[in-house]
């Protein structure tokens, strides 16, 4: 399992900087980022699918980013990822070449 520090605070799922995801997708986007899949905008309203499921630090990483070296069979195996606002959405900060 990956530990999993959040900052995208606009997300449904988001819980205290956790996820109340068991699993997250993240989808290479382009050359040098990967955005999270899972990302859903609260935009004000709290009646979300996961309101009542609490936040995990440790969440299982589904990634198509074939170019990151955590990448090991569609699945990502660093000990921590970050996921924060870039340009294009909530992107892993965790992402190396």
């Amino acid at each position: 399992m990956t530990y999993l520090n959040c900052s995208q605070s606009d997300c449904c799922h988001n819980k205290g900087g956790c996820c109340c995801l068991g699993n997250i997708k993240m989808h290479h986007t382009s050359a040098h980022n990967a955005k999270c899949a899972s990302y859903a905008a609260s935009e004000g309203y709290g009646n979300c699918a996961t309101d009542n499921v609490p936040g995990s630090a440790e969440t299982e990483i589904r990634c198509d980013d074939n170019a990151c070296i955590h990448n090991k069979k569609r699945a990502c195996c660093a000990d921590l990822v970050g996921v924060s606002q870039g340009r294009t959405g909530p992107c892993c900060a965790a992402r190396e070449e």
